[in-house]
């Protein structure tokens, strides 16, 4: 038992720096309605990485360095940011009441279309079953604490900037559906948004992939919405479930030999349906107890 918490602890804390961010960005997700957003904008993260890939292998550039710098990852992380900056400003300006067309539809096109372009690049190039495999389970058993360093870092970095300006990224979420009240430069705000939120999808998806991101994303941020409305309140739910599911997940993965992100996915599952239970329990026991008293 000790060896395996010796072994789990790295992607345990993982995913607690995960948790950290996910379950913030998930309520605004929740609130914007805007459902698959984090799968389609690391989707296509994804597919920049993956042209990234293709070409590094038709020109034979995944040996080269630059000092300490490994030039193929440095290329993956360019390709997928700039993808990711470019959705960030169409996802930017697609929310006009000139457009009839709800902007659920275009993320989901987005995400089909993101989807089926890298599977196509990635076929064609070499190891293309690994890279799929790690595009959509991750490899976070695997992950090392330069890793978890490094994402902890971006984390603490897009963190503050969103705790510094919490204000004005609440209003834009709390009133996204509705008549918001003014938010001066609101396209610029709702670029920062959806930008800062693709660069956490990056990092993120590096280690957990696109599956887990996602679950990290919705499944936490639906299981405080259960029991509370207040953001604090909801991000420690939301992060008190994922570490919950973590640590099951992890642990079972050692155990039973399977892969840790399904894992953890179904054990967030669960967790959400006994929130509903206790939910409804809870529902149904307070008139009884006012009668009560």
């Amino acid at each position: 038992m000790l060896f395996n918490f010796q072994f789990i602890l790295v992607p345990l804390l993982a995913s607690f720096v995960l948790l950290t961010l996910t379950s913030y960005f998930g309520i605004h997700v929740l609130k914007r309605e805007i459902i698959f957003i984090d799968i389609a904008l690391a989707q296509i993260a994804v597919l920049g990485s993956a042209i990234a890939i293709y070409l590094e292998h038709t020109f034979q550039i995944h040996e080269m360095m630059i000092g300490k710098i490994n030039l193929s990852g440095l290329l993956a992380y360019i390709s997928s940011l700039i993808f990711c900056i470019g959705a960030a400003l169409i996802f930017t300006f697609l929310k006009n009441p000139r457009i009839k067309i709800p902007i659920e539809a275009f993320i989901g096109i987005a995400y089909a279309l993101a989807t089926t372009a890298a599977i196509i690049i990635l076929d064609k190039g070499a190891g293309s079953d690994v890279h799929l495999h790690d595009m959509l389970a991750g490899v976070l058993l695997w992950t090392t604490w330069p890793q978890v360093l490094r994402l902890a870092i971006v984390f603490v970095i897009i963190g503050g900037f969103h705790a510094i300006f919490r204000k004005k990224f609440i209003q834009l979420s709390d009133f996204y559906l509705g008549n918001s009240p003014p938010v001066k430069r609101q396209k610029l705000w709702d670029f920062l948004f959806y930008f800062s939120f693709g660069i956490m999808i990056i990092e993120s998806v590096r280690i957990a992939g696109v599956l887990t991101v996602f679950a990290f994303l919705i499944i936490p941020a639906s299981i405080s919405a259960l029991f509370s409305t207040q953001w604090r309140n909801r991000i420690i739910i939301g992060l008190v479930a994922g570490l919950i599911a973590s640590m099951l997940g992890l642990h079972f993965s050692l155990t039973l030999d399977l892969t840790a992100s399904p894992l953890i996915i179904l054990f967030l599952g669960l967790i959400l349906l006994v929130g509903v239970f206790v939910r409804k329990i809870a529902v149904k026991s307070r008139p009884a107890a006012t009668v009560r008293k």
